[in-house]
């Protein structure tokens, strides 16, 4: 299927907090077709493709009627299993939209993709939205600071910046990233960074080397799925309607 824009959502099953995470069941339904269904009902994607490294994801995903393609299960890092997916599809956009990321508004996604369009070739697009102060201290929210022109200086699991009045607001990253084709090869062609390796964050491999990430700020509610208690809270929010 031919397009512009092709959404990759790398899902492998071996996560170190939450073993088998994709297939997790929400309401009857594994989390990966979460996220997959979120892509497609946003009519954001011309292609909408899961990255995996193992079958029983590839089997979920084809039961559902999705499209999903096998990955070397040797990557460090998601978007370097959505580079080798990627280099099939000949599209100029790639979206990853990571797969503990099950509810994500239409209207961001539509969004970000005519955002990335603007993108130049050493420049990736990501998105932000305003913590809590709950979220301040967990270092499962990424927390990001962005200069003037909305360009992200540092991510980090720690609470950034530094608040010494108490009075600041704090901005906490989500699961998604945004690529030409041109940058996304070149960030998967840098090895992985002393930073990136230290905080257990890829996009501080692109910040390492050089290139710009661009943030966008949305403010809305969504439960990325790192933990158990993640899952529990998504599968509460979805029982009560």
């Amino acid at each position: 299927m031919p397009g512009d824009v092709v959404c990759i959502i790398p899902a492998r099953y071996g996560s170190s907090r939450l073993p088998g995470k994709p297939l997790c069941e929400i309401n009857g339904l594994p989390l990966i077709m979460w996220v997959y269904n979120c892509a497609k009902h946003s009519g954001a994607f011309d292609r909408i493709v899961v990255a995996t490294d193992d079958k029983r994801i590839g089997d979920v995903v084809s039961f559902h009627g999705g499209e999903w393609v096998m990955t070397s299960p040797d990557h460090h890092r998601g978007t370097d299993r959505v580079f080798e997916a990627s280099r099939g599809l000949q599209c100029p956009y790639i979206v990853n939209l990571q797969g503990d990321e099950p509810h994500i508004p239409a209207e961001v996604l539509i969004g970000f993709v005519q955002e990335l369009k603007k993108n130049d070739d050493n420049s990736l697009l990501t998105v932000a939205s305003h913590a809590t102060m709950k979220d301040r201290d967990n270092p499962n929210v990424v927390k990001v600071v962005l200069g003037h022109s909305g360009d992200a200086l540092y991510f980090s699991r720690s609470p950034i910046p530094y608040d010494c009045k108490g009075e600041g607001s704090f901005l906490k990253h989500k699961g998604i990233y945004g690529f030409t084709a041109e940058s996304l090869r070149r960030y998967c062609g840098f090895p992985q960074g002393e930073l990136e390796k230290r905080e257990s964050l890829e996009q501080l491999r692109a910040l390492e080397y050089g290139m710009k990430i661009r943030c966008l700020i949305y403010d809305f509610e969504s439960t990325g799925i790192d933990t158990l208690e993640d899952l529990q809270k998504f599968r509460l929010q979805v029982s009560m309607g």
